[in-house]
This record gives C-alpha cells, structure tokens and sequence, in this order.
C-alpha cells in the first residue's frame, strides 16, 4: 500500500502532477499550524516540493479542484468523473441549500452573468465586505453563497487561487483545450471508482471503495450496501481485473487489481534506513480513520476538533510514518516569522522508532521536515516515553 502510494517506494514521484495522478485526489485545506494538508501530502512523495507551488498546477491547467471525499485537487484528465459527480448533485441537492438556491435565483444569475461577460471574479470583488470573519457556510454574504452553490452544480469552476483566495470562472475558460467535458456514464463511474481506488490504495474493501471517493459515488451506484459493493467487486474478479487477496489476521475481503500482483511481494527491509515521514492528518492512507487502525492498529484521532480538555495529544496533532509502520505522532507548530519549528510534544509509540538507527530515521525526518518549512531552528517539547527525553533533544543537537 506505502509503494502505491508513494510514501514508501524505490520509484517516487517527480512533479506534482505525477502525485496527483498516482494517488487521484490531494485534500486540500485550511488549517495551516505547520503547512497545510495539501503541501504536506504532496512533500511526503515528492521530496523536492516547494510549499505552496501547488497552486501553480492547478493556474496551468493541470490540476483542478473540486468535491471528491472533500475539496481536493485532482488530475485534469479525470474531469469526466467530476462532471458526472455534478449531474448527481444538481439532481440530489440537500433541501436547504436548493431552498436557498431558489429563493436567491435572482442573484445567481447576476453573478454568473457577470463572470461570463467580466471573466473571473473572488468573493471579494462582489457585494458589501462583512465586518467580522464568517463562522461558516450559512454566515457567508449572499454573493459568495451564489459563487460557491454555481461552484457546487459546475457552472463555475475555481480558475486558481491566490493567497488562498479563490478565483472564478466559467469552465469554457478554465479547462484547456482537448479535455473531455462529457460526464461518465453510470457504468463508467463504477469502473473507475474501483479502479482508481485500487490503483491509489494498492489493496481495498468494500469500505476503502465506499469511502476513497466520498460516500456520493458508492450511494448512487449501489446505495452503500456492503453485498452489492462486494458482488461488483467479485464481477471483477471473475472477468479478470482484480484479485481478490487474504490478509492474515483480518477478516475483511480485500482485492487489488490484477496488474498489481508482482506488487505483493516487495521487500519490506527496503525502507529500514528512510527517514521518517511527518503525514498529515488528511494524507490519503490517514483521512479515513477505519484504514490505519485496521491495518496499522493505529487508532488515530484529529484533536484540533475536540475540546481542549479533551485533548490526549496536541491540537494538530501529526502522524509518524517510521519505514513502514506508524511508530508515534507529534504536536508541532511552524513559527513562520520567527522561522522556528516547535515540536509541542512527540509521542513515540514503537520500539523501532525507539532504537538507536531509529532516533537516526527520526532526527533525518524532522529535519527534512524543519527545512520544508524553512525554518532555522526546532525545538523539542514534551518527549513520550519520559526517558526518551535527553536521547531525542540530543539528536538534534549534534
């Protein structure tokens, strides 16, 4: 599953582009204590990315954003899905938000009238600036509701972002020339959930193929039944695209694709010298949390959603990937202008990571970590284990 997806493998990535089309989908988000979802995802297969130059593939054409499991960026080529995605959406739209549509039709038009004649526009551009920051989609001002519901059903597209800032415009302009804007037939989109899903995971369930994508494409193709994703699965497996495979000690029913078998028997003591890698909570074999505990027993909770006094780790909270193990996690924090990387606290959970050539991995991966946020300088916090203190400060003081 780590060589598939990029995090541990002997054939990495190159570019951005190559990580998108290896994993199909980068979460993109907002949460920006140590760099954002997106970057991090994308550092951790391909060691010479440079935070934020994500966005220049998405103002080029090559990627484009938009609804898979969440907001992401996803290759160009895979357009059709998302255009299929819309039709369900436009179809299926929650009451509220097409109560609203109806109620504002008036000012939708507006704004996509004027984006067609004026090209693209922000929500800043439009309507009165509030006073104070939204706390959510229901606080936006009404223009940037009707940007984001002509978003929603395809009408508009985010042509790029600046600073964050998301720019729109109408798809004609945005897609480049050459790209297939027809949306996927039913039949098509259960293929390609499946194989995408598959050839970004290595190995799958039934729930990997419900959740991969988002729970809408499993809903509409076989209404998230467990049996009826699993009799498609087996379809497969009979016409000779996939491979159904036993994981000793779990109970689940995976499959792969029948490309991918030589794949099964990789050496795992090829990772046993790789640095440690610092995932983000949002990284593709992370978001879904069934995935990591039931492979990895590593039972794994984003903190920043939970009640401070609730909090067993830190805030934001990040996962340790030691070769192919998740060996601990770690709080950490980037002090952008002071250029200082506190790590709060780290948590060392496997006697691996532990070891002597471990705190070497663990030492190497800060500090790939510490120069992808250009700072300076890191500090050390909170130690776990206790007597793991002095070892873990001294390594990164040599």
């Amino acid at each position: 599953m780590l060589d598939v997806q990029g995090l541990r493998t002997e054939k990495p990535c190159n570019s951005v582009k190559e990580v998108a089309q290896r994993i199909h989908s980068i979460q993109v988000d907002t949460i920006s204590v140590v760099s954002r979802s997106h970057n991090l995802i994308t550092f951790n297969r391909f060691k010479d990315y440079k935070d934020g130059s994500i966005w220049e593939y998405q103002k080029n054409g090559e990627l484009f954003e938009y609804w898979s499991h969440s907001m992401c960026l996803m290759p160009i080529e895979t357009y059709p899905l998302s255009a299929w995605r819309k039709t369900f959406y436009q179809e299926e739209m929650w009451s509220s938000f097409r109560k609203w549509s109806i109620e504002n039709e008036d000012i939708i038009k507006q704004i996509l009238q004027k984006v067609k004649d004026d090209g693209e526009v922000n929500s800043a551009s439009l309507g009165e600036k509030k006073s104070k920051p939204s706390s959510g989609w229901w606080d936006w001002k009404v223009e940037k509701r009707a940007l984001e519901y002509l978003f929603y059903i395809g009408e508009l597209m985010v042509a790029y972002r600046q600073g964050f800032q998301k720019y729109y415009d109408i798809p004609e302009r945005v897609l480049p020339a050459g790209i297939d804007t027809q949306p996927l037939t039913d039949d098509e989109a259960a293929e390609y959930i499946v194989n995408s899903t598959l050839g970004s995971l290595g190995l799958g369930t039934h729930q990997d193929i419900r959740s991969y994508h988002g729970s809408m494409p499993a809903k509409k193709l076989w209404n998230n039944k467990k049996d009826r994703i699993e009799a498609y699965l087996d379809t497969l497996v009979k016409e000779g695209e996939l491979e159904e495979v036993h994981v000793a000690g779990l109970k689940d029913r995976y499959y792969m694709l029948a490309s991918n078998g030589d794949r099964l028997h990789l050496d795992p003591s090829l990772s046993d010298e790789s640095p440690v890698k610092i995932l983000s909570p949002f990284d593709n074999v992370m978001r879904e949390r069934h995935l990591p505990k039931r492979v990895w027993d590593f039972d794994y909770t984003i903190e920043c959603y939970v009640p401070p006094a609730k909090r067993i780790y830190g805030y934001f909270v990040l996962p340790i990937l030691d070769g192919i193990d998740l060996a601990g996690r770690l709080d950490a924090k980037a002090h952008r202008k002071e250029k200082q990387l506190e790590v709060k606290s780290i948590y060392l959970e496997k006697e691996a990571i532990k070891s002597k050539a471990g705190l070497e991995r663990l030492k190497s991966g800060l500090i790939a970590f510490q120069r992808f946020h250009e700072c300076d300088a890191i500090s050390v916090g909170k130690v776990s284990p206790r007597n793991m203190t002095k070892q873990v400060r001294a390594i990164l003081e040599d």
